[in-house]
């Protein structure tokens, strides 16, 4: 049956491109695992409460894929995996309980550092990297989906840290719909996220932004080090801990349950 990379592609979960590219098959067996022409075979242990079936194909189920992705790929793209099933409504239990049987299995550590990682809050791909890249910083544990509510009502931050926010960009927002996007209007689009960032800071906050481009290569370490920056301006600016009145307007508007405006 699918699994690994197979899987999640059969099931939506966002993969990140591997070196080399497989089409992953899973059968009962001591753990074991060779290629030919083009497909990756697995032999490995699971419990048949672990398969599911997609428009007619056979695969391993959500959490057992994502932890999968941890042993083959490594912790990033485990990461990437774990934060995806657990928006789609797998607990982490599931997930801990995919790890039971791989106690000495190859990339285990890997895997089970992806599962204690996880965070269903991060909605994106790009928000799971940020995510690894702010931690990265040192600054701190960031928590994802903030709310602050401004003058113009509540805004969803993607990270924050003490009085520092992070937020991710994806370019897809501010290309055309001519261009295969989502925005009517690009220049609108930059506009309105100047005016999300000002009334952001407005409420005592530093913000500083990061793009995909930032968390590769020669531009990752110069997003580090923006980030550090944009750290010590806000301990310095609002000092280390949270205005207490945001925390308790975040946990009142997280108590509705959902992400209605102010």
């Amino acid at each position: 049956m699918l699994s690994h990379d197979s899987a999640c592609h059969l099931q939506g979960i966002p993969v990140l491109r591997p070196r080399e590219s497989f089409v992953h098959i899973t059968r009962p067996g001591w753990t074991n695992a060779w290629t030919e022409y083009g497909v990756k075979h697995h032999l490995a242990r699971f419990n048949q409460e672990q398969v599911v079936e997609v428009g007619g194909v056979r695969a391993l189920d959500l959490a057992r894929t994502a932890v999968d992705m941890g042993r083959e790929h490594g912790y990033l793209r485990g990461l990437v995996a774990c934060d995806a099933v657990l928006r789609r409504g797998v607990r982490r239990d599931d997930l801990e309980r995919a790890l039971a049987i791989m106690k000495y299995w190859p990339g285990v550590r890997d895997a089970r550092r992806a599962v204690r990682s996880a965070d269903r809050g991060a909605e994106t791909v790009l928000e799971t990297l940020a995510r690894e890249l702010v931690i990265e910083s040192g600054v701190g544990e960031p928590e994802t989906q903030f709310p602050v509510r401004t003058v113009r009502g509540v805004v969803w931050c993607d990270l924050r840290v003490g009085n520092l926010v992070v937020e991710a960009d994806g370019e897809i927002k501010y290309r055309s719909v001519e261009d295969g996007r989502v925005a009517d209007d690009p220049r609108r689009a930059v506009f309105d996220e100047k005016v999300r960032e000002r009334d952001i800071a407005d409420r005592g906050l530093v913000v500083v932004r990061v793009i995909y481009a930032d968390l590769w290569g020669r531009h990752r370490p110069e997003a580090i080090a923006r980030i550090r920056r944009g750290h010590v301006e806000a301990v310095r600016r609002f000092g280390r801990d949270l205005d207490p009145e945001l925390a308790a307007e975040a946990a009142e508007i997280r108590a509705r349950g959902d992400r209605r405006p102010a």
